[in-house]
């Protein structure tokens, strides 16, 4: 039977000795997550926006 943690190829220790993030770094990758994420809400509220507005108007003219 396959199992899915046999997949994993690291070993615990190299896990647990591995150095952490420096702070600086981590910040700039959260401040880089909440803007990727900023601008798809943006792109799908314009998409939607667009969408009703051709709905809208295809109601209108039918």
């Amino acid at each position: 039977m396959h199992q899915r943690y046999n997949e994993s190829t690291a070993d615990l220790k190299e896990l647990m000795t591995a150095a952490p993030i420096a702070p600086e770094l981590h910040a700039a990758l959260v401040r880089k997550q909440v803007a990727m994420r900023r601008l798809m809400e943006d792109i799908r509220e314009e998409a939607r926006l667009l969408g009703d507005e051709l709905l809208g108007a295809e109601q209108k003219s039918a």
